[in-house]
């Protein structure tokens, strides 16, 4: 009966890892389906059109801005708005804009960009207002357009969490559940959301989020998470919060992007398969020719990856990416079947890394490789990274946590940043780790470690 039952057991084991196999093939070949859609061009002054749908939307206000103020204190207009499609029924404005939502992502960011740019600003910013949920999740939609859509979305959704979902049953009628928590938390605060999908990931979300001002900045660098990084994890906030820190000391020199728009992977099982990397790696890799459209060409770009998120944005330098430089934070590794820097498309992109001894992370960093499993060369290891040194975290008598605890009330105060925890502590403010991740970010001179990787020959 003992073998039987062991039979069994690891006949099951066997299934479900063909069909998680099976799943990220899926999933890849699913992504390497999407083409770029042609962006459409107006070829009238679009003023009357646009001046008809304001009359027509249930919202007041002479301009945009007052305009969005009005809809976010009635909930019923938010709703109406959020609702709204374009349609080719108002004009030549309407059909490009039902065009440009019927395209889905398969669109040039760049080239949406030149769209709204031609359109200009202040129609721009009307759009984010009556058809925000076409302009709040549309790459190359400006910005500050894509913000201010997100906050007429966050107020929907919100209030959408509180409805029971299908028919109406007398225990539900003119009943509310709460709302969703981690949405609600959200309302009234100054969060900037270029995406904002509660519904993705099976219902836990996922966001970019802008930490800082990318209109003055003098440098923007783009963080990925590690594994759960879904709205309803504390990792929504908890990477905010880290985010948070290095721009708050930067003091207006640093803007961050937290970029976590695609179906992420929770738990050790699901981290280990690559799919989820290589999927997110060609969104993110887009995503970064819409930043740099945006930011300018002058204003330099980091890519750094935390955990699951080092595996990310490594696999997107296998793509035609834009960054400067790339930072590898306790990363699982430098991308699926990335063992040399000639695997990437620019093999002498300056690299930093840094992984704390004792760190669990490096179990599977640097992996042999086998296909959709494994994230790749260990990127302390990888030629021509310059690894950052660990050090110790702060002994100042204020030191706090990345939850903002106290360092001195856990009894951690000034120890070396290693072990089971360090995962975690290199993000501590003020500590060596910390301060060095600042540096890179702020394209300044860290303090390296000891042991560094060979040299990569043909970057010499």
């Amino acid at each position: 009966m003992r073998f039987r039952w062991w039979r069994a057991t690891v006949l099951t084991a066997v299934a479900a890892l063909a069909l998680v196999y099976l799943a990220g093939l899926t999933r890849i070949g699913g992504a390497e389906a999407e083409q770029l859609h042609e962006v459409p061009t107006l070829t009238a002054d679009p003023a009357a059109e646009l001046a008809a749908l304001r009359d027509a939307a249930p919202v007041t206000g002479d301009d945009p801005e007052a305009a969005l103020e009005a809809a976010l204190a009635d909930p019923e207009a938010t709703a109406d708005l959020t609702a709204a499609r374009p349609t080719a029924d108002s004009g030549e404005l309407g059909a490009a804009l039902a065009e440009l939502r019927a395209a889905g992502g398969g669109l040039d960011p760049v080239e949406v960009n030149a769209f709204f740019t031609d359109l200009g600003e202040a129609p721009t910013a009307w759009l984010a207002v009556l058809y925000p949920s076409l302009v709040a999740e549309l790459p190359g939609a400006p910005f500050d357009a894509r913000i201010a859509a997100n906050r007429l979305v966050l107020e929907s959704t919100t209030a959408a969490s509180t409805a029971y979902a299908g028919p109406e049953r007398p225990w539900t009628a003119g009943a509310e559940r709460p709302p969703r928590e981690e949405l609600a938390s959200l309302i009234g605060t100054d969060r900037q959301f270029l995406y904002l999908d509660p519904y993705n990931n099976a219902g836990d979300g996922s966001w970019i989020e802008v930490v800082g001002d990318l209109h003055t900045a003098a440098n923007v660098a783009v963080l990925v998470p590690g594994g759960s990084a879904v709205l309803s994890s504390e990792n929504f906030d908890l990477y905010y919060k880290r985010a948070k820190s290095f721009v708050d000391a930067a003091d207006g020199d640093l803007a961050i992007v937290v970029w976590a728009a695609a179906s992420w992977p929770s738990g050790w099982v699901e981290e280990s398969w690559a799919s989820w990397s290589q999927v997110a790696a060609e969104s993110l890799a887009a995503f970064t020719f819409d930043l740099r459209n945006q930011i300018g060409a002058d204003t330099p770009l980091t890519l750094a990856g935390h955990s699951y998120g080092g595996a990310v944005i490594g696999y997107s330098e296998t793509r035609d990416v834009q960054a400067d430089q790339v930072l590898h934070i306790a990363s699982a590794g430098m991308g699926n079947d990335v063992y040399s820097p000639a695997d990437y498309t620019e093999p002498c992109r300056s690299r930093f890394s840094i992984t704390a001894p004792g760190d669990p992370i490096s179990y599977v960093q640097g992996m042999p490789y086998v296909p959709l499993l494994g994230h790749g060369a260990d990127p302390d290891d990888f030629p021509g990274v310059r690894n950052l040194a660990a050090g110790n975290l702060s002994d100042a008598p204020d030191a706090v946590d990345d939850y903002g605890l106290s360092l001195a009330d856990q009894g951690i105060s000034g120890k070396p940043v290693e072990g089971v925890h360090s995962h975690s502590e290199i993000f501590y403010p003020e500590s060596d780790a910390w301060n060095n991740i600042l540096k890179v970010l702020l394209n300044e001179d860290p303090q390296l470690a000891d042991e560094q990787p060979e040299a990569y020959a043909d970057c010499v």
